[in-house]
């Protein structure tokens, strides 16, 4: 997902984030219900005589947890390119920006390749002086063509 906000004339921002399809309380609901299923089965399965079925059904319940909480996490690091009349500022991070970068804006190439492939979303990079950075690492082949372009027009 990509939005533009310009709060400025001479600025322009554009904020990169993957689309979560679903929230954290809906990831939440989904894990219940699945540990409602799996602690039904092993509650049951209990009953017959397999009572060492409970601690790992409570293990897989905890494992799908863990992978939504980690899917959540990863889809919420978002990179802000931020162009200024002098530079553009990258930043990347989940709540806050972690890592930045301000690069001259007379020195930086914007460069985008894209195979014939249509399993491959392609290759979007700024680089300037020597360092290559990547961009919209967690858009699609049309998204981040449309950030291609964005950036093209703006720079």
């Amino acid at each position: 997902m990509i939005q533009i906000q310009q709060p400025q004339l001479q600025h322009t921002r554009l904020v990169v984030k993957a689309n979560q399809s679903m929230s954290w309380r809906a990831n939440l609901m989904l894990a219940a219900s699945l540990g409602v299923v799996c602690m039904g089965i092993a509650i049951a399965m209990a009953f017959m005589g397999f009572w060492m079925i409970i601690p790992f059904a409570g293990a897989e319940i905890v494992f799908v947890l863990f992978c939504l909480h980690a899917t959540v996490r990863r889809l919420g690091r978002q990179e802000v390119i931020t162009i200024q009349p002098q530079a553009i500022l990258l930043e990347w991070g989940y709540q806050e920006p972690e890592v930045t970068v301000n690069l001259p804006r007379q020195w930086s190439k914007l460069n985008y390749r894209c195979s014939d492939n249509e399993f491959e979303t392609g290759d979007l990079s700024l680089s300037a002086h020597g360092k290559r950075y990547p961009l919209g690492k967690s858009l699609g082949r049309e998204e981040k063509r449309t950030l291609y372009t964005e950036l093209r027009d703006r720079l």
